[in-house]
Order: C-alpha cells, then sequence, then structure tokens
C-alpha cells in the first residue's frame, strides 16, 4: 500500500517555517521520558513566528494567540521527541546518505546553492538544523509507513466515499468568455474599440493593446474557465451572449467591457472511474492521519512528560494524559 508522502515543496516550507534551533542553555521547558527539551529551544521558535507573522500578535487579541502558538510549538517538540524514540524502539534509522538526498531535493528548487543558503538564513537556520528536521521527516515517514502497511482501500471504500461526496465531484455550468477592460473615463476609447470588433477587428489584438486588466490581456484577453463568479453584471452579460457573439459596454465596478463568449459547458459530475484514483489517494490519506494520530495518542499516554514551563497551561502526565 502507498503511504502518500510529503512533497518536497512543503518538507522546505514546514523546515523554514518552524525551525529546530539548537541552544546551550541549561533551562528546561519539559522533559519527556527523562529527555529534555531545552527552553531557549522552545523560545527560538517562538521568536521565528513572531518574526515571520508581527501583525499576528498585535491587538488585544494578541497575547491570547501568542500563548496558544507557544503551548502549539511546545506540544509539537513533545511529538517529535516522543516520534524519535518510538522509532529508536522500533529499530528504525536513516543513514546519512540519505539526508543529503533530500537536502539535494530542496536545492533543486532553487536556482542556485547561494539562493537556497539565503533561505535558510532568513529563516534562522543552518546546514546543522536543517539535517535534522529532515532527518526527522525521514523517521516519521519509515514509522508510519510499518503503522500503515496493513491499510487496504478497498473499491467499496472508495464507492462509499463517492457516493457520499457527489458535490466534490460536480462541475458547475460555467461561460469561458474573454473581454477587453477600460477604465470608467475611457469609455470614448471602449465605444471605439467595440466599433472597430463590430467592423471585423482582431479581439485579442485589441484586448493586447487596450485593455486595463494586465493579466487576461497578456492572453488576448482570455479569462480561462472560471474559478469563481463573475460580478453579476458580467456574469449577466455573459449568460445573454451566444457563442462567438460580442457584447455591448457592461458597465462594472471595474469599469466598462466588452465581452466575447468562447464556449460553454453543462453542469456534469465526474464518473466514478474518473475520480477513482484521486478519491483512493484521499483515502490512503485520512487512513495514514488516523494511524498516526491513534499510535501518538497511545505513546502519549504512556510517556514521563513533564511541563516546566508554568505559563503555558499544559499538562505533565506520569500517569497517562
Amino acid at each position: 500500500m502507498r503511504l502518500l508522502r510529503l512533497t518536497t515543496a512543503l518538507l522546505l516550507a514546514v523546515v523554514l517555517i518552524v525551525p529546530l534551533a539548537g541552544c546551550g542553555d541549561d533551562d528546561v521547558a519539559a522533559r519527556v521520558n527523562g529527555e529534555v527539551i531545552k527552553l531557549t529551544e522552545l523560545d527560538s521558535q517562538v521568536d521565528q513566528l513572531m518574526e515571520q507573522y508581527p501583525d499576528m500578535f498585535e491587538g488585544p487579541d494578541g497575547e491570547g494567540r501568542l500563548l496558544d502558538f507557544k503551548q502549539r510549538l511546545l506540544d509539537n517538540l513533545i511529538n517529535n521527541v516522543l516520534i524519535r524514540q518510538a522509532a529508536d524502539d522500533e529499530g528504525i534509522s536513516v543513514s546519512s546518505s540519505e539526508v543529503d538526498e533530500q537536502i539535494e531535493e530542496l536545492k533543486a528548487g532553487f536556482p542556485t546553492d547561494e539562493d537556497f543558503e539565503a533561505a535558510l538564513e532568513s529563516a534562522g537556520m543552518d546546514s546543522d538544523s536543517l539535517e535534522e528536521q529532515l532527518r526527522d521527516q525521514l523517521v516519521l515517514e519509515r514509522l508510519l509507513e510499518k503503522l500503515t502497511s496493513e491499510i487496504e482501500i478497498t473499491d467499496e471504500k472508495i464507492d462509499e466515499y463517492y457516493a457520499g461526496n457527489q458535490m466534490q465531484f460536480t462541475q458547475e455550468a460555467a461561460v469561458h468568455a474573454r473581454h477587453i477592460l477600460f477604465a470608467e473615463e475611457d469609455k470614448a476609447l471602449a465605444e471605439e474599440v467595440l466599433a472597430e470588433l463590430r467592423a471585423g477587428g482582431d479581439f485579442a489584438a485589441a484586448a493586447t493593446r487596450d485593455s486595463i486588466d494586465t493579466v487576461s490581456a497578456a492572453e488576448g484577453g482570455d479569462l480561462g474557465w472560471p474559478t469563481m463568479p463573475y460580478v453579476a453584471e458580467f456574469q449577466e452579460a455573459a449568460d445573454a451572449l451566444e457563442i462567438g457573439e460580442i457584447s455591448d459596454l457592461v458597465q462594472t465596478t471595474f469599469g466598462y467591457h466588452i465581452i466575447e463568449v468562447l464556449e460553454r459547458r453543462d453542469e456534469s459530475v465526474q464518473s466514478l472511474e474518473d475520480v477513482k484514483g484521486q478519491i483512493e489517494e484521499i483515502l490512503i490519506q485520512q487512513a495514514n492521519a488516523d494511524a498516526y494520530q491513534i499510535y501518538l495518542d497511545d505513546i502519549r499516554t504512556d510517556a514521563e512528560i513533564e511541563i516546566l514551563v508554568e505559563d503555558l497551561g499544559l499538562p505533565s502526565s506520569g500517569d497517562g494524559e
């Protein structure tokens, strides 16, 4: 059974957002089965979070949000230690060459090694902390592979998911259109361009030349299939047009539009056969997440966890949490 793995991009996002910082301070934030989590390690993560998202902790609720994030960060550090300890008990290990391979994959996502190093530095990391984070990630993946090796996604489970989530596989009716957008003060220009088009002018060329919607202008005015509803006036005008028909000027809050409908599609539901693989991946992901959470809950229950940061309000455990 396949194990849904984190992508390289997600791995980098994790290590850049919440780096595991080393420290030499003797202060202790928590003990997990006797293993120490340094207070400076927790503080380093908190400082990095506040530096990256300063606005998040401003205002009357800022202090409460900061406390909540401190709790989550410490809880995550505790979980990391527990998983590492459990992996050791299971005889799971990761070689240096495997970590190096992961680092090379990450580097491949940057134009140069200098850009990669700059990204690490901006995240407050160095090569040692990156290696530690990646090693922990690979250990977790190996552990999950062991936990989920017996998971089976049956056709019956896939059928049940498909039947219970029809909206997820429904494609709404839509209009594929292109437009030329003019500022309100340029109505006279819009009328001139409309006359040009009615006389057989090139719509794409006019959009590239005159539209103030620079994104669609680069595509000859093509808006593609919509991923969200158009503003009401635009949608109403587009719905009233035949394929290939050009609208009169349509005024919206954005200005004046000239619209041409390129194609339409009716509402449809993807067949089970078309989405079977997608559903299988969803169910694998859910099963992996469930298996991991159950396992983590079990090892936390049996663990000796002592929280020494009084203001976080997290419970210590010696007889189960």
